[in-house]
């Protein structure tokens, strides 16, 4: 059993109040060789309650979890997460790889990311400026795969489709391990979408003017010592 207490002020008097802070409560288990696990929390004035788990299929493992929240204004709401995860050898090299489905009960339906009905959406906006959240949509997949180029050189094709768009998030990330204490990393971003969609660019409060993030490149070069 695990127990975890966040004790907040609020923003605006700053105080501190119980409606701002946290209090979760989580079993772990087991049921032969499969894991499950039970959460019960109070977070920011809602009730959570949530459950999950992972069963080995043959060679592979299928993991998910499932919470009903509560909402302010919504009431109760379902979220889930499923993957199913992989490994294999192919072309004499190692291969992890995994499919996953989102959904998000609090994110847009339909599509639609106007600035009005983004207001219209309190659940969604407070999730994502609390970083609870990274989706503005409801339905999503993923796929990715970490292939082994050579025991010191990891490269990782992921791809991340909102299915109501549909737009999509295309990353290649790359570890080497140069030396002993040397380690690269890099990545390359690839927002792929309409305008108006949640990865091509959604609408501003500006006619004509869409925000989205564009295409990223990122590197670094770690040293331990």
């Amino acid at each position: 059993i695990q127990a975890v207490g966040v004790v907040r002020r609020d923003p605006l008097s700053g105080d501190v109040e119980a409606r701002q802070s946290s209090l979760a409560f989580k079993y772990h288990g087991f049921v032969g060789m499969n894991e499950f696990d039970l959460l019960a929390a109070e977070h920011y004035d809602e009730t959570v309650l949530g459950v999950g788990g992972s069963v080995a299929l043959g060679g592979a493992v299928w993991r998910g979890d499932l919470t009903w929240t509560d909402a302010d204004t919504k009431g109760a709401t379902l979220s889930a997460v499923t993957s199913i995860s992989y490994s294999w050898i192919w072309r004499g090299r190692n291969v992890n790889g995994a499919l996953e489905y989102y959904h998000n009960g609090f994110g847009q339906t339909g599509g639609d990311y106007a600035p009005n009905s983004l207001q219209a959406n309190p659940d969604l906006l407070a999730r994502l400026s609390r970083g609870e959240v990274f989706s503005l949509g409801r339905n999503y997949v993923a796929g990715t795969a970490t292939i082994e180029i050579t025991p010191l050189f990891l490269l990782t094709p992921t791809v991340f489709i909102n299915l109501a768009d549909p737009s999509a998030l295309a990353q290649i990330s790359a570890r080497y391990d140069w030396k002993e204490n040397l380690v690269v990393l890099g990545a390359l971003n690839l927002p792929i979408g309409p305008s108006g969609s949640e990865f091509g660019g959604i609408e501003s409060p500006v006619q004509g003017l869409y925000l989205s993030t564009g295409p990223s490149l990122f590197g670094q070069l770690a040293w331990y010592f």
